[in-house]
């Protein structure tokens, strides 16, 4: 649910100018057998649409859309280095991390002589790959 469905149904409930059994959770149904008090129209009259949303309301309920952290691109690397240094068979030395662009940015994965074989070296372009991806969410590249 919204939080515009949410203010929608708080305005319903202001503007309601009585009592509705219908909407009682704690009022007992009559019995098939027992004469009702009031006529079907009347218990199950339909309540007063709520007004439509003025242009100040609009503005009001815009969302909101946090802002990104700005890092620079040797901040955002060595975020993607710690990462992967989590990863079991991840070189602890000859990584290399480049980021470049700035909207979108991306991050190129080198493995340099001192790295050795790497044995997993695709795994860990993957884990690039999702890393990036997240960080991208979180952070713009300062330039």
């Amino acid at each position: 649910m919204s939080n515009k469905d949410l203010v929608d149904l708080a305005m319903q409930l202001a503007q309601q100018d009585g009592y509705d059994p219908a909407l009682d959770l704690n009022a007992t149904a009559p019995r098939a057998d027992q004469p009702s008090e009031t006529p079907e129209h009347q218990r199950r009259r339909p309540t007063k649409p709520p007004p439509m949303p003025t242009a100040s309301d609009a503005v009001f309920f815009q969302p909101v859309m946090p802002a990104k952290v700005r890092k620079t691109a040797g901040e955002l690397a060595a975020m993607i280095i710690a990462d992967l240094s989590q990863v079991k068979g991840c070189p602890q030395r000859g990584l290399k991390v480049s980021v470049y662009g700035s909207n979108p940015w991306n991050a190129w994965l080198s493995f340099g002589a001192d790295a050795g074989p790497v044995p997993n070296k695709t795994e860990l372009q993957d884990f690039l790959d999702i890393i990036t991806e997240r960080l991208k969410r979180l952070y713009d590249v300062a330039l």
